[in-house]
């Protein structure tokens, strides 16, 4: 009996020793899983480390600082809504952790419900009044509501808690790298490099400070001492392929940069850089081969495929079939225009493509038939004169038919045209009535592409292109100033110059334009356009151009005269309605205002008004209302838009307000909004929150 007793008692021994060994080992797996996670996400790499900490909730719901490692990884990526959800879940456990409330508080930053961070971090000082991660989160919402001292305050209260908190010291290298205080920059600087000369974080930081000097050497010693202290340090990697572009090393950056392909596909910095070093070398080809690449794992890098259609533009000749491909991906971004009932947006994209492909069917048909619904019936027939020419041998034997029914019948219905009337060819009218330059100086505004305020002069010339009222040109070398800028604009017989930059964070950019007169150099203008999401380098760019048009004159000139009705060269396609009212000025009577936007001209030079009688496409017919005692109006006079009638909306007109033509009276004030009134396009940029770059830095500070 007592050996039976003995022999139960081993079992039970055994069998609970079993139990508790088992049980140590799936916890010994759980946390080798967070570990493994905490690894990948030093390094940065969110995805995997997701993965882990994601195993880890699945066999311990309970683990907290998992869900919590789950949130940041979320929050980094920019899945807010998701950061949210994973943070409730570590809430479940600890209720009251600080760390878990901060983080929360930074999501809501991101999101702009800058009261709602503002409350969560407040809360948490009035308790704990040392907490320096609540001061790094005031600083954030400092820093989106554009105020740089106050982020410098909230960082200095985190250094009298923490004189060696990295973090703090970084960013406030960091800020005054940013406002131009180099010394003050240095010494912060310094102190991190002291208290962290094996961290590469801080060299990496210490790299982009330097490159922001324009003293590329001592960046690029830092960015491989970055590197050489964590061989997976990405981001370093891509910041020493720039400063190596900068140095002119561009062999170099070829190198590095298949060096960062072959790591990672995906890397479109990577991809930019070698075709813009081969482009520097002169094997065109080879750049539009990288590029092309690069689009094809990265479709979404605007600024890669802008650079890559310049030269597509500059080196294929236009019948070459590869055009047509490169024009498909703005086919396809005009359809998705199109889905949200954004007309002007797809407008834009088959302008694009027939930029590229000029005998592109598709886009000129789709463009064709878009004229056609705003009733622009003159232009939509020479795009079908043009499909006869160009894509005949292309169509079917129907849709030749069709396409030769319509050509008749529209030639039927236009034969009494205003400019057929007038005997007028609209194909030969100069319009041109603003020259316009665009300037950039050679700054340092982002790590991501290089030579970015180059290519958004460019761009912004660019996008004017097709525009016949603006001759707009940009200037291949940097400017040093404003002054060099005004001299070149003034003596070059400008109109009005533009200074613009580009700040860009990888989801999101700001283009910076300020507008002057080039007559007296007085500012005109000064515009933030913010975006993010997909697309965001083209809307910025149309939201330039729009404010652009919008503080520019409508003015045309008097083409024909019999009697008291005279022709102008202005009609639908500059939004001309009937009953506009317009002063006529005397020839060469008409200069920029002296201040601000809008035109002036002498009274004396006031030779009359008319009223808009009859609107064609590209002329219209109007009245004279007014002449003075003497009848001095003859051909060449000017005339200037003086108002709309007050009941035109862009509602209310034909079709949408054509949105690349000037929309300005002679004060230099919108008459008419080209935006589409509650579009989807619309609602998405009024909601955006613009975060500026500095802090696509400061959030990868650990």
């Amino acid at each position: 009996m007592k050996s039976r007793k003995l022999i139960t008692f081993v079992l039970v021994i055994i069998g609970l020793c079993s139990f508790f060994s088992s049980l140590s080992a799936a916890e010994q797996s759980i946390m080798q899983k967070y570990q493994t996670g905490m690894n990948y996400q030093n390094e940065e790499n969110f995805y995997l480390a997701q993965q882990y900490y994601l195993e880890v909730v699945k066999q311990n719901p309970a683990f907290s600082d998992a869900w919590y490692k789950l949130a940041e990884c979320s929050y980094k990526l920019g899945e807010f809504e998701l950061a949210l959800q994973y943070l409730s879940s570590a809430e479940k456990y600890e209720k009251n952790n600080i760390k878990i409330q901060n983080l929360k508080g930074m999501v809501f930053v991101s999101q702009g419900k800058l009261e709602d961070a503002k409350k969560i971090f407040n809360d948490i000082l009035k308790k704990y009044p040392n907490d320096v991660d609540s001061h790094f989160g005031l600083a954030e919402i400092e820093l989106f509501e554009g105020r740089f001292s106050g982020a410098e305050f909230q960082y200095n209260e985190a250094l009298k808690r923490q004189a060696t908190n990295k973090k703090a010291l970084l960013a406030m290298a960091l800020i005054c790298a940013e406002k131009q205080k180099f010394s003050d920059s240095d010494k912060y600087l310094k102190r991190a490099l002291g208290y962290y000369s094996n961290d590469p974080e801080v060299h990496f930081l210490a790299a982009v400070i330097y490159s922001m000097k324009g003293d590329y050497s001592t960046s690029e010693k830092h960015a491989r001492i970055a590197v050489e202290i964590n061989g997976n340090f990405e981001r370093s990697y891509e910041l020493l392929t720039t400063i190596l572009y900068k140095l002119g090393r561009y062999n170099e950056v070829i190198d590095l940069s298949d060096f960062l392909i072959s790591r990672n596909r995906k890397n479109s910095t990577a991809w930019y850089l070698k075709g813009v070093a081969q482009q520097k070398l002169g094997n065109t080809n080879a750049a539009i081969q990288t590029w092309t690449s690069g689009l094809n794992v990265q479709p979404q890098d605007e600024i890669m495929r802008f650079m890559m259609e310049l030269d597509i533009r500059e080196n294929y000749p236009v019948e070459d079939a590869r055009r047509k491909n490169f024009a498909n991906a703005h086919l396809e971004n005009a359809r998705q225009y199109k889905s949200r009932y954004d007309g002007q947006g797809a407008v834009y994209e088959y302008q694009r493509a027939l930029f590229l492909d000029p005998t592109n069917y598709e886009a000129r048909n789709a463009y064709a038939k878009i004229l056609e619904i705003n009733k622009m019936y003159e232009l939509y027939l020479k795009q079908l004169l043009f499909i006869k020419e160009h894509n005949s041998s292309a169509l079917g034997a129907r849709a030749k038919t069709e396409l030769n029914d319509k050509i008749e019948a529209y030639e039927s219905l236009l034969k009494n045209t205003l400019s057929k009337k007038w005997q007028i060819d609209s194909f030969y009218l100069d319009k041109l009535r603003w020259k316009i330059a665009v300037f950039y100086e050679d700054t340092t505004s982002s790590f991501i592409h290089a030579d970015i305020n180059k290519i958004t002069a460019r761009a912004c010339a660019d996008i004017f292109s097709g525009v016949a009222i603006t001759s707009v040109k940009t200037q291949v070398s940097p400017i040093s100033g404003f002054g060099e800028a005004f001299k070149n604009a003034r003596s070059n017989g400008f109109d009005y110059f533009v200074i613009v930059s580009l700040s860009e964070g990888q989801n999101d950019m700001t283009l910076n334009s300020t507008m002057y007169s080039a007559r007296t150099g007085l500012e005109v203008s000064k515009n933030q356009f913010y975006c993010t999401g997909n697309n965001r380098f083209s809307t910025v760019l149309r939201r330039f151009r729009n404010s652009v048009l919008e503080k520019l004159a409508v003015k045309g000139k008097i083409l024909k005269r019999n009697g008291k009705t005279i022709l102008i060269d202005l009609g639908k396609s500059e939004n001309i309605v009937k009953n506009s009212k317009f002063v006529i000025v005397k020839k060469g009577g008409v200069r920029t205002a002296d201040k601000g936007a809008g035109i002036t001209y002498s009274d004396d030079d006031v030779i009359g008004t008319v009223i808009v009688t009859n609107v064609g496409e590209d002329v219209s017919e109007a009245e004279i209302q007014e002449h003075g005692f003497y009848d001095r109006i003859n051909i060449e006079d000017e005339v200037v838009l003086h108002e709309m009638p007050a009941t035109v909306t862009a509602d209310t007109r034909d079709g949408n307000a054509v949105d690349t033509v000037p929309a300005a009276n002679a004060e230099g004030e919108a008459v008419i909004k080209s935006e589409v009134k509650n579009s989807d396009f619309i609602k998405e940029i009024k909601k955006a929150v613009e975060r500026p770059s500095i802090l696509n830095l400061l959030r990868n500070i650990y």
